[in-house]
Formats: C-alpha cells, sequence, structure tokens
C-alpha cells in the first residue's frame, strides 16, 4: 500500500471527536512577519524578472492563511488595495498588527529576503537575495511607508475581522462567496501553496479570470507533493480515488490532485499568456503501470513536477497603477 502509517492515524483521528482539531486549527507560515515578507518579495522580484507589472492598484489574494501578511506586504511597498480570500476565517486583529509591524521595521530597513537557510520549503527560489531595490526604489519606498498611510491601514486591519464584502483599502473575507468581489477590479491576484487545495479547480479559474482587469496578472506558487500521505512524493497519483479519499477522513484540507499540466491548460484555455513556468524538479520513482488509471495520461514533466511557480497575463492592457 502507497499510503504512510502516519497518514492513516490522521485519517483515523479527523473521524474521532476531540482530535479533529489536531489536523483543523492552522494553516502554517504566515504567523511570521518574515515568512510573509520573503513570500512576497519573491513573487515581487520574479514578476519584476518576468517583465510583469510591479505596481498595483488591487491585489487579491487567495488562501492567505493564519495571518494577512503577504498583502500587507504589498500594501507596504507597492499596493494601493488589498483582498484577502479564504475558505475559512483563520486571521486574527492581534496576529495580523503583530505582523504589520515587523513588516514595517523590514521594509523599513531595507532587509534582505530571507533565503532558503531560513525558510527551506519557500519557493520560488530566487538567483539573488538581496533587497529588489531596483524594483522599489527608496523614494518609492519612502512615499509608501509615510506615517499617515501606515496608521490607515492599522486601522483598516482593527475592522477587518467584522469585514463581510470586498470593500476600501483593506478587506478580509472569509468564508468568501461567488459575489464577494466585483468584476475586473484586480491587477493581481497571488497565491501561495493553495491550488492544491480547491475541488473545483477550473471554478476557481474562471473566477480569477472574472476578478481580473484586462493585462492583469496571476502568480501562483503551487505544490504538487502528496503532503507526506503516501510514502512517494508524488504516489498520490498511484492511489484510486477511493482509496485517496478514504484516507483523506476529514481534513482541513483535501488535496485535488491536479497536476502541473492542468494549471498551464487550465490558464492557456482562458487565452492567459504563461510568462513563467518556475518548476520545481523531482526524481520520480513510479512506474507508469502504477499510476491509477485516472492519471495514466500524465507526462513525465508532470510526473518530475513537485512544485512551480506560475505567472500569466490576461488578454488586452492593463492600466498604468
Amino acid at each position: 500500500m502507497p499510503i504512510t502509517f502516519r497518514a492513516i492515524l490522521v485519517a483515523v483521528a479527523t473521524h474521532i471527536p476531540g482530535l479533529q482539531n489536531i489536523t483543523m486549527q492552522r494553516t502554517g507560515g504566515t504567523s511570521s512577519a518574515r515568512y510573509c515578507y520573503s513570500v512576497w518579495l519573491r513573487h515581487l522580484s520574479m514578476l519584476h524578472q518576468s517583465g510583469l507589472p510591479t505596481r498595483f492598484g488591487t491585489v487579491v489574494e487567495i488562501g492567505p492563511g493564519d495571518t494577512l501578511g503577504v498583502g500587507l506586504a504589498a500594501l507596504l511597498s507597492c499596493a494601493d488595495r488589498y483582498v484577502a480570500l479564504d475558505s475559512v476565517r483563520y486571521a486574527q486583529a492581534d496576529r495580523n498588527l503583530a505582523v504589520f509591524d515587523k513588516l514595517v521595521e523590514l521594509f523599513k530597513d531595507r532587509t534582505a529576503i530571507p533565503d532558503d537557510a531560513e525558510f527551506p520549503l519557500v519557493k520560488p527560489r530566487l538567483s539573488s537575495d538581496t533587497f529588489p531595490s531596483d524594483v522599489l526604489p527608496t523614494g518609492h519606498l519612502d512615499r509608501i511607508l509615510y506615517p499617515r498611510r501606515q496608521a490607515a491601514i492599522r486601522d483598516a486591519l482593527k475592522d477587518a475581522g467584522g469585514t463581510s464584502t470586498a470593500a476600501g483599502l483593506l478587506s478580509y473575507v472569509a468564508p468568501y462567496a461567488k459575489d464577494s468581489i466585483e468584476d475586473q477590479v484586480a491587477d493581481l491576484v497571488i497565491s501561495q501553496a493553495v491550488l492544491q487545495y480547491p475541488s473545483d479547480l477550473p471554478s476557481v479559474y474562471r473566477e480569477m479570470d472574472r476578478w481580473l482587469k484586462c493585462g492583469g496578472v496571476v502568480s501562483h506558487q503551487v505544490d504538487f507533493k502528496s503532503h507526506g500521505v503516501t510514502k512517494e512524493w508524488n504516489g498520490h497519483w498511484a492511489c484510486s480515488d477511493w482509496l485517496w479519499q478514504a484516507f483523506q477522513g476529514k481534513r482541513r484540507g483535501q488535496l485535488n490532485r491536479e497536476p502541473h499540466s492542468a494549471h498551464l491548460r487550465m490558464l492557456t484555455s482562458l487565452g492567459y499568456r504563461i510568462v513563467c513556468d518556475n518548476r520545481v524538479v523531482s526524481a520520480s520513482r513510479l512506474s507508469r503501470s502504477q499510476l491509477a488509471p485516472r492519471f495514466a495520461h500524465l507526462s513525465d514533466t508532470d510526473l518530475t513536477t513537485s512544485g512551480a511557480l506560475i505567472q500569466a497575463q490576461k488578454p488586452g492592457q492593463l492600466h498604468a497603477w
């Protein structure tokens, strides 16, 4: 059986009252300001490297997690407005404020991007971890970090806990519905290790397309691994649907098992131009005879892609920020 013993125990625990919270409480990572700073600047640096916009009117983040730190980093560097959309309300005001204050310090000090030694699992990897002063020059940061704007963001954070619609400087909508955000409002839609979860991924991409302005950009770091459920990192593609479902139990996040090529296909079917496809390549020890029938079509590229940063642009002209 490709399923790990730990995964079996976790699946059983999710069915036992009192033990369900073991796997359903926190999302991990985003309670650290340095983590959020690193994630945002990695995406921003890669957008710059890809020749895509790096100034935004509205940034929409899918699945911010335990804090709104990544979006706060966007507001403190190059965005007018931030909208956070999540299926469950994880982020709390006290954690958000603590992360915000630390982020202000990091940007004021032009701190180098926390690297792979500090966050070995965070992708994408960069060729240089120095502060991206070419993207965020001193004059620009001084203008955006002025005290009155910091105070406005802090006030918005205090009110974000009760926000039910995507309006204002900062909005946190959780759980969100299809009418939570207006059409063609976003300049950038971003996510970090989130798009491996939605069960109806085509619907999520169609919603993103609805939010984005013409010429708008998506930047998604996607993880294609089995998250320890199987012995091999890509062993989830060897599991039949019933076996996989059985050992997911009632976990908070159940993987959709969509491979790398599915994301590219969904974007290109909407007319998007793939500008960056930064793959993480890992060796596969699965033979094709082990693949479940549903995944028998996977290419060698899919079978060796354990993660990818995918950046793409919607057709049309994006108005200057």
